[in-house]
């Protein structure tokens, strides 16, 4: 009753001591609770504070030797307060009356972490609160499979959160030690990243990602049991999830296709269903991919990655895809076909270089007679207007042992009378 009379008296301040002498009772009396929260960098937090309603509150926060929000007199009085608390912390006011002390802090940043105080007075009744505020980051995790060669690899990855998270690995029922990690800051924010190589594909491995009170985990197997099919074929590659969990926030589903160290993305899930592959379906049941008209390119591994906001799981599948009987049929048709031709151009070849082998005899032997020069010339004419290919006529060829003088002046016209062309001198005495 006097520390009223006091406040009273004194004007608009309350005494520092007064305060100082509410908490030491408080704390003596018995009165002080502990509350833990989390809240996410840069959002909004809430500090839980409530006492019996009384007339008269007096509520005062701080953390350590900072004021943060200070109410009396039935508003706030922030004159005091620590400017890295200015125009972020608020009381709810109309839920005051009822016993509702609690403190709204915006855009929050590392250095809001720690113990905060909440002190309530009424006339009836003293309480004190603390709250002890947990920071971490809206953070993204991912677990990534990686293929080159026969080295199979996992990365486990933690992106912008804070505080910096522990990874840890089991492979089959045992704890394993990480391949190697990487870790880089972006200002008070971690990333990191995690490697494990796969030794036994038989095994599932797993990685958790631990951090306060919530733990992130992944976890990868690889089916044992190959598929084979035939060109044209359909294959069913099944994805290996469960069924309760399909319907969590935030569940995804996406299907990549893996081959010679190239990855593409086939169809995905994400409250609805796209495919990015012409011939790809997903089955709406059990998120089963379909592949149609299967060819020999689909051959690889086939990789399901189910995602929630905690859990992560990759299923691999391996798939080969047989030559069908009617490949060699078309193989060995174009073989001969191409034989053929080649047979073909070689004799066209041939016969075009005897043709003119023979043409260069002739000029030689006819150079001294005038007769056969201008014969020589006629046939050279005749010869240049027909194409260098076989016909009919050439199959008949020129008669073995024929004089040269009258070779290409003779006709056979179906009877086997003589016709000369180009009668010359020396024809006379031959016949």
């Amino acid at each position: 009753m006097n520390l009223r009379t006091h406040e009273k008296t004194e004007g608009q301040n309350i005494p520092a001591v007064i305060i100082c002498l509410f908490h030491i009772s408080a704390t003596l009396w018995g009165f002080t609770e502990q509350v833990e929260v989390t809240g996410l960098f840069s959002k909004d937090c809430i500090l839980p504070c409530s006492f019996t309603p009384g007339h008269d509150e007096v509520i005062h926060w701080s953390k350590e030797n900072k004021i943060v929000h200070s109410y009396y007199r039935q508003k706030d009085q922030l004159e005091e307060q620590d400017p890295h608390y200015r125009a972020r912390t608020q009381l709810f006011h109309e839920n005051i009356p009822s016993g509702n002390a609690s403190l709204k802090v915006s855009n929050l940043i590392m250095s809001d972490e720690g113990s905060y105080t909440c002190y309530v007075g009424t006339t009836e009744s003293r309480t004190e609160v603390e709250v002890l505020l947990h920071l971490r980051a809206p953070s993204s995790y991912a677990l990534e499979y990686q293929k080159t060669n026969t080295e199979r690899r996992l990365k486990c990855y933690a992106f912008l959160t804070y505080p910096a998270p522990n990874i840890s690995w089991v492979q089959g029922n045992v704890s394993v030690q990480e391949t190697d990690q990487e870790e880089t800051r972006n200002g008070a924010l971690y990333s990191i990243r995690s490697d494990k190589d796969i030794i036994n594909t038989a095994d599932t491995y797993y990685c958790h990602i631990h951090f306060h009170h919530d733990v992130w985990a992944a976890e990868w197997k690889m089916m044992q049991d190959d598929l084979s099919r035939k060109e044209g074929d359909r294959a069913v590659i099944p994805c290996g999830h469960g069924n309760d969990i399909a319907s969590t926030d935030g569940f995804s589903v996406v299907w990549t296709f893996h081959r010679n160290a190239v990855t593409s993305i086939l169809a995905s899930f994400n409250g609805t269903f796209h495919s990015h592959q012409p011939r790809v379906q997903i089955d709406e049941t059990d998120f089963s991919v379909m592949l149609d008209d299967l060819i020999g390119d689909d051959s690889g591994e086939y990789l399901c990655n189910i995602s929630t906001p905690l859990y992560t799981k990759l299923t691999v599948s391996t798939l080969h895809v047989e030559n069908s009987g009617n490949t060699w049929i078309i193989v060995l048709v174009g073989f001969a076909v191409a034989v053929a031709v080649a047979v073909a151009v070689a004799e066209v070849a041939l016969y075009c270089l005897k043709k003119k082998k023979k043409r260069g005899v002739h000029a030689n032997k006819g150079q001294h007679s005038p007769g056969a020069l201008e014969s020589e010339s006629i046939n050279m004419e005749r010869e240049q207007e027909e194409p260098c290919l076989p016909t009919n006529n050439q199959h008949k060829g020129t008669p073995e042992g024929q004089e040269e003088s009258y070779e290409h002046r003779n006709m056979q016209q179906e009877n086997s009378s003589l016709h000369t062309d180009t009668t010359e001198i020396g024809d006379e005495k031959n016949k």
